[in-house]
C-alpha cells in the first residue's frame, strides 16, 4: 500500500498543470486543448464538446537562473509520433543554445500510438487541425511559466507536424485559440511538403521557412512555389533552404533504406484541397469527401481512412520514399534552426 501511494505521488507531481508553474519547472506539463479533427467541427464549435488533457515536454537550458527567462521554441512530431533522436534530440540541442522547448505529443494526447502500421490509424484518427490547436493552446498554458519570455516565441514542425506548422499561420486558427499571445517571430517546416492546399485568408504575419532535403520525394518545387505565392498574398513571407543529398526524416535511428510504397505510399502528388466548411477534394483524382460537424469522430475516421488509403489512389505515384540516418543533414538542419530563430527573436 506504501508502495502504491508513493508511486501515485510521483506519478501526479511528475505532470504538472499549467497554472501550478514554479521557477525552473520543467518536465511532463499537461495543457488544455480540443479534438478539433476539421474545419466543420471548428467553425460550428462543436469541438468545444470534446475536451482534451494535452501532454508534452518541457526542457530548460541547464544554466538558466531561477529569475532568469528565456524564449520558447514550440516543437511538433511526425505522422511516426514523438522520438528521441528527432523531437528530442533537436530540443535538447536548442537548450543549451540557450532556448526553452516544449515538444508536444499530439498523438498521445488522443491517446493514439503509432508504432508499426499504427501511424496509418493515426493519421486517421489526427489531422493537421490538431497539431494546430495543440500549438496555440500549449503557447497560452506555457506564458504563466515565469522563466518562459512569451514574447519571444517559434514554432518548428517535422514531417507531419511541418504540414500542421504552416496551417498554424493561419490567423482565423490563432484568433480561436490565442487571440490574445504574440504571433510567433517564426515558423519552420523541417520535411513537410507542399501539396496540402489551407486556403488561409490572412497569416499571423511570421516567416516561414521550408528545410527540405534535395532527395526527399515530399518536395515538389512547383507545388511548393504555389503554397508561397498563397502565404505571401495572406502576409507570410516564405523562405526555402535545401540541404543537398538529404533525404526523409534524415534524423532517423537506422540507416537510409528504400521504404516500400505498399507500406508508404507516394502521396506527395496529390494535391489536398480543404475548405473552410469541412470539404476535401484530392485535386488530381477530382475526389472529395464532405465532412459534417454533427457526424461523430469515428465516422470522420472511417471516412479519412477510405478517402486517404483507397479512393484517391489514382494520384498516388510509383517512387519510394528514402528514409535513414543522414548526420550532415542533421548537423546542417542546427545550423538552420539556430540561424533562423536568432533572426527573428
Amino acid at each position: 500500500m506504501k508502495f502504491f501511494v508513493a508511486f501515485l505521488l510521483f506519478f501526479t507531481s511528475s505532470l504538472v498543470l499549467a497554472n501550478d508553474f514554479k521557477p525552473l519547472q520543467k518536465g511532463k506539463i499537461k495543457f488544455d486543448t480540443y479534438y478539433t479533427y476539421d474545419f466543420s467541427r471548428l467553425k460550428s464549435g462543436i469541438y468545444k464538446n470534446s475536451p482534451l488533457t494535452g501532454i508534452g515536454t518541457l526542457s530548460l537550458p541547464k544554466n538558466l537562473e531561477v529569475n532568469e527567462k528565456a524564449p520558447l521554441i514550440l516543437i511538433l512530431h511526425t505522422s511516426g509520433g514523438v522520438k528521441p533522436n528527432r523531437e528530442l534530440r533537436y530540443a535538447n540541442f536548442l537548450n543549451k543554445n540557450g532556448y526553452i522547448t516544449f515538444v508536444i505529443n499530439t498523438y498521445k494526447t488522443r491517446k493514439c500510438n503509432a508504432s508499426g502500421n499504427g501511424w496509418k490509424i493515426c493519421l486517421n484518427k489526427i489531422r493537421e487541425l490538431d497539431f494546430a490547436t495543440d500549438a496555440y493552446m500549449s503557447l497560452n498554458a506555457l506564458s504563466s511559466h515565469p522563466n518562459i519570455d512569451i514574447e519571444k516565441t517559434a514554432l518548428i514542425g517535422f514531417s507531419y507536424g511541418a504540414d500542421a506548422a504552416m496551417l498554424s499561420l493561419d490567423q482565423e486558427i490563432k484568433n480561436i485559440f490565442s487571440p490574445n499571445l504574440k504571433s510567433f517571430s517564426s515558423v519552420i517546416s523541417v520535411y513537410g511538403a507542399c501539396n496540402n492546399i489551407y486556403n488561409i485568408p490572412k497569416t499571423i504575419g511570421s516567416n516561414f521557412y521550408y528545410i527540405v532535403g534535395s532527395k526527399d520525394i515530399s518536395y515538389d518545387t512547383e507545388y511548393c512555389k504555389e503554397r508561397y505565392e498563397e502565404l505571401l498574398s495572406a502576409g507570410s513571407n516564405s523562405e526555402e533552404l535545401i540541404i543537398e543529398g538529404a533525404v526523409h526524416a534524415y534524423d532517423s535511428d537506422f540507416p537510409v533504406q528504400s521504404i516500400p510504397t505498399s507500406e508508404v505510399p507516394d502521396f506527395f502528388k496529390c494535391k489536398f484541397d480543404l475548405k473552410r466548411d469541412g470539404t476535401v477534394i484530392e485535386n488530381i483524382t477530382g475526389v472529395k469527401v464532405k465532412f459534417k460537424s454533427e457526424d461523430d469522430l469515428k465516422t470522420k475516421f472511417k471516412i479519412t481512412n477510405k478517402f486517404t488509403f483507397k479512393d484517391i489512389k489514382g494520384c498516388f505515384g510509383k517512387r519510394t520514399l528514402k528514409m535513414g540516418s543522414q548526420g550532415f543533414a542533421v548537423k546542417k538542419t542546427k545550423e538552420l534552426l539556430l540561424n533562423i530563430i536568432q533572426k527573428n527573436l
